[in-house]
């Protein structure tokens, strides 16, 4: 018994020959995303079945043609003495993306089943090599029986990255816009935000719904219309030209009044101040437009207060019962900019010192912004200088050290005038 045991290990050492033993076990490692027992399925390997090295070295060129992994290795050894136990080492591809369809004739439900059907080994993301795309639109081909053409590339029209399956060749462009729906806003003013920026562009539903976000959602959203949407959006070929007419289904929705108001992040004594210049108008129609000139008056306070990188973030607590919008208002102020170095260029012995003891802001004291300019305004405004030129303002933001340096220039400034009593200013 004993030597024949010894006789099956030599076997299973020197397993570079015909002799072949039952896979018992098959571990994976280094996978992310990819779960083992699709792994195992993809390379080919069945459990219990006879295999010996080359079979593994097949297993591994399946998996790395399946274009999922960048690298894939393998270790085998005796398992109990009655067959191999296996470990592959893989590295997936780093990146995966979604993929969607656009524009072939068959449902997103029967084509992903399609694929997942013949692809195991990936899910709803996969990698854009160059080995899937090419089996991923062979596989689509073969569901419409070969009579699609289609092409698979990375594309953004989303906003963000996937793979879109479409039809070879170039997209159609948009060569008219139509709406139904709308009553609030008319179409005439619909179409003359929106023809400049869709008309020309290639027809992509994700592509013309982000242009819609960007040129029709801020209208109704000036008029309380804050859950505008789009259900429905079809194309059909244009009757005199090769471009499509895209006719848009509006819900407007219902008119929002402004609620509550809510500032956080900045002390509790300048919350008030902040209120007042942004002038919120509570109890009435919502308009965005109008709170955002409320939020831009609210960072450019704090700006002027040394905070440069002050951002502001909305989040809406929308209320359907009684058609209102309350608003947190989160302001991050960032760090605090003090001024750092005043150098002033083009002026004699005079004219410095005049201009420096004009300057009020000294260095290590909040930077404000937009104060060289408005400074440089009132040296013109006050006739300090004769045959004053051109003058310009330069900062250098140093975010390291949360400093400010100005460099003032002045061009045929010269010296200072002299006021009405001869004396120099």
């Amino acid at each position: 018994m004993r030597a024949c045991l010894l006789l099956f290990l030599a076997g299973l050492v020197h397993a570079q020959g015909p002799e072949k033993y039952p896979l018992e076990a098959f571990h994976v490692e280094g996978n992310q995303h990819i779960p083992a027992e699709r792994i195992l399925s993809a390379s080919g390997l069945r459990m219990g079945v006879p295999v010996n090295k080359a079979d593994f070295d097949a297993a591994r060129d399946r998996l790395l043609e399946s274009g999922a992994f960048d690298s894939v290795g393998f270790t085998f050894k005796p398992a109990n003495a009655n067959g191999y136990e296996a470990t592959f080492q893989v590295v997936e591809i780093g990146t995966l993306y979604p993929y969607r369809f656009e524009a072939l004739p068959g449902s997103d439900e029967a084509l992903r089943a399609a694929l997942r059907k013949q692809e195991p080994l990936l899910a709803d993301r996969i990698p854009a090599t160059p080995q899937v795309l090419n089996r991923y639109t062979s596989a689509i081909s073969k569901f419409f029986d070969g009579k699609v053409e289609t092409k698979g590339e990375v594309n953004t029209d989303s906003g963000t990255l996937e793979i879109v399956f479409r039809p070879a060749g170039d997209r159609a462009r948009i060569a008219e816009v139509k709406f139904t729906g709308n009553q609030a806003l008319l179409t005439p003013l619909l179409l003359g935000k929106l023809s400049p920026a869709a008309v020309g562009i290639p027809y992509s539903e994700p592509l013309l719904r982000r242009v819609l976000d960007s040129a029709l959602r801020p209208l109704y959203e000036e008029v309380g219309r804050i859950k505008i949407s789009f259900p429905e959006i079809t194309a059909k070929k244009a009757e005199t030209n090769d471009g499509v007419v895209v006719t848009i289904a509006i819900n407007e929705g219902p008119v929002y009044n402004l609620g509550t108001v809510a500032l956080a992040g900045v002390p509790a004594a300048e919350i008030a101040t902040l209120e007042k210049s942004a002038d919120w108008r509570k109890g009435e129609m919502a308009n965005f437009d109008h709170i955002e000139q409320g939020l831009n008056k609210i960072r450019q306070r704090q700006r002027a207060q040394g905070y440069l990188r002050a951002d502001t973030r909305v989040v809406r607590e929308i209320r359907d019962q009684d058609h209102t919008v309350n608003l947190v208002i989160n302001i991050d102020r960032g760090p605090q900019f003090a001024l750092g170095k005043l150098d002033i260029q083009g002026l004699d012995l005079i004219g410095e010192p005049a201009v420096r003891k004009m300057w009020k802001i000294e260095p290590g004291q909040p930077y404000q912004d937009g104060y060289p300019e408005a400074f440089l305004n009132r040296v013109r405004d006050e006739g300090i200088f004769d045959n004053l030129g051109k003058t310009r303002a330069e900062t250098n933001i140093h975010e390291d050290s949360h400093t400010v340096d100005v460099t003032l220039f002045f061009a045929g400034a010269g010296t200072p005038a002299k006021d009405k009593a001869g004396k120099r200013r």
